[in-house]
């Protein structure tokens, strides 16, 4: 229970004063939220409101295919956080790490522990059993559950509570941050970012696989084959069963990417220019901070302008955008994967659009997915024509069938009637006469083959996309024209095809996510002097885009209700 000041609560109770949260017994420290009030009329809402909103903590989390280096960013966040030269002071950060309440579960479960050594791989895969285990006893965010339930117990302790029961832990507006060491579920994610909410902040690590499976080779499991190391990285990123890890459902759900392709280091020990990791967290820390004036990059903005057109796709599969950028950044196309209409163009695309809907949610013929309805067409009559699998039981016969959708053969051919967001991209700024050739493409998925040679040929320079798609064989079509290395084998840079190379370059996107660029950007707040015209970061009457609520909704229209 939550008492205003001028009520009378029990010994121990939190109480909101009028002007900063406290506790009976030690005062607590003023809120950042108090601090930063701008002279607003005493008992206003919006002071009502602010001192019960700012907690002052962050709750970040990681998550990246093994390999990319999860840990890494972790460290390299955490002492960021922690390094007294911060704006606004440092933050008490914590780390917290995912396989340490993976073995407390499995102490509290009777549960047998690896005894190898950690650079063993079975004592990884026997982890991975482990949080497999967790999440089929049927709520597949139970790790996450338990890194809520570490970082109240830290907050508890650093308030000098030992044991809270079952009573809310209020924050006292220290600044906080708990990281969390690393996602491999959505589900896990979910959670967080309902619980949190805006102060929850997730970082995809991005890595090359290539780069990951020689780090896994060389540097971590040295007893395991190539093999094993590809078994280990399938099962990381999309295991068969629901419980399983699924690294790439939880990555694409990022607020915020980094690129830790390159090494930190060289061979000969001196620092990677290329990498730029601390940097970029950095960066992130000053954009929920407000400690400076931070603008998106032109790739940051290509990729939001893909996302929201990715909005307008009603195909029944998936929602896939994409932007077209010249060389000084202009977009001059956007797409997305819908069904095209006679004339050109897709359907949706026109707010003057009159006539029937003919795409696959709409048309009124039924709606249905043409692509799974005729690939299921395809597998019946591969059953009717092969004696073997025709004399199967029906129990036999059907669960053969869903392995054969879910293998290669399966996605062989595909009978969609949308034409893919890439495409539908270029077609447009063909349609406007504009040149394509020494372009930037900006995806939310990575190109499929049939696209990717249509790239090839339309002479774009580069593509940038979030979500890979395990079914394209771009690269292994055509090495000879795209490439993911920003190097070539001579360990020169790489080189623009409209500038005399060799090659498309392919490389993940990193920066501010869509889902977080319009919180990440909003000018919440006076940024010059009103007489003067002086620069400076104004205060704030409402909060800032990150702040998290101390209490429920329903307690603070009960606050407001009191104080009117």
């Amino acid at each position: 229970m939550l008492y205003l000041s001028n009520d009378v609560a029990p010994s121990g109770a939190a109480i909101f004063c009028k002007t900063h949260l406290c506790r009976s017994g030690p005062a607590m420290r003023q809120t950042a939220a108090t601090s930063l009030r701008s002279e607003a009329v005493p008992g206003e809402a919006s002071d009502s409101v602010v001192q019960r909103q700012a907690s002052n903590e962050f709750v970040f989390a990681v998550v990246g295919h093994v390999g990319s280096g999860t840990s890494k960013v972790a460290t390299t966040l955490n002492d960021l956080l922690a390094n007294s030269s911060l704006p606004g002071g440092v933050f008490d950060a914590e780390i917290i790490k995912a396989r340490e309440l993976i073995e407390s579960w499995a102490r509290d479960n009777g549960r047998e522990l690896p005894v190898t050594s950690p650079s063993d791989l079975t004592t990884t895969s026997r982890f991975q059993d482990l949080g497999d285990e967790m999440r089929a006893t049927g709520d597949h965010a139970i790790v996450a559950r338990r890194a809520v339930m570490h970082i109240r117990q830290l907050r508890a302790t650093k308030q000098g509570i030992g044991d809270p029961g079952e009573a809310p832990v209020i924050p006292d507006g220290t600044r906080r941050a708990y990281i969390i060491d690393s996602i491999r579920h959505p589900a896990e994610v979910e959670l967080l970012r309902r619980v949190y909410r805006e102060a929850f902040v997730l970082i995809g690590v991005v890595c090359d696989a290539k780069v990951r499976v020689e780090r896994l080779l060389s540097n971590k499991y040295t007893n395991a084959g190539r093999n094993d190391i590809r078994k280990f990285m399938d099962r990381d990123a999309h295991a068969d069963e629901r419980y399983g890890q699924r690294v790439s459902d939880a990555f694409h759900m990022a607020d915020f990417f980094v690129d830790n392709t390159a090494d930190q280091y060289k061979e000969d020990h001196s620092p990677n220019l290329d990498w730029d990791i601390n940097e970029k967290l950095n960066r992130l820390v000053k954009i929920i901070t407000h400690t400076e004036v931070t603008r998106p990059t032109m790739a940051e903005t290509a990729m939001y302008e893909a996302h929201g057109a990715s909005l307008r796709s009603a195909c029944l599969s998936r929602q896939v955008g994409a932007a077209l950028i010249d060389g000084d950044g202009n977009i001059i196309a956007t797409g997305t994967n819908e069904v095209p209409k006679a004339g050109g163009g897709v359907y949706g695309e026109s707010f003057e659009e009159t006539g029937e809907d003919h795409r696959c949610a709409y048309r009124a013929t039924g709606q249905f997915c043409s692509n799974t309805r005729e690939q299921n067409r395809i597998i019946d009559e591969i059953f009717e024509e092969l004696p073997e699998l025709a004399n199967l039981d029906a129990i036999s016969k059907q669960t053969r069938k869903l392995q054969l959708r879910a293998s290669s053969v399966g996605n062989l051919i595909e009978f969609s009637r949308a034409v893919h967001a890439e495409m539908d991209a270029l077609f447009s700024a063909a349609r406007k006469g504009v040149t394509t050739v020494g372009t930037r493409l900006f995806v939310t998925t990575f190109p499929c083959h049939s696209c990717a040679r249509g790239i090839v040929t339309a002479g774009v320079d580069e593509v940038q996309y979030i979500e890979p798609y395990p079914k394209s064989l771009a690269l292994e079509l055509h090495s000879d024209a795209v490439t993911v290395d920003r190097r070539d084998r001579d360990g020169n840079e790489w080189v623009a095809p409209s500038r005399g190379g060799k090659r498309v370059k392919f490389s993940v996107f990193s920066g501010v996510a869509p889902r977080l660029y319009s919180r990440a950007f909003v000018k919440d707040r006076s940024l010059k002097d009103r007489n003067t015209g002086d620069y400076r970061v104004g205060l704030v009457d409402w909060g800032t885009p990150w702040d998290m609520y101390r209490i429920s909704y329903v307690e603070l229209e009960a606050a407001l209700a009191k104080v009117a």
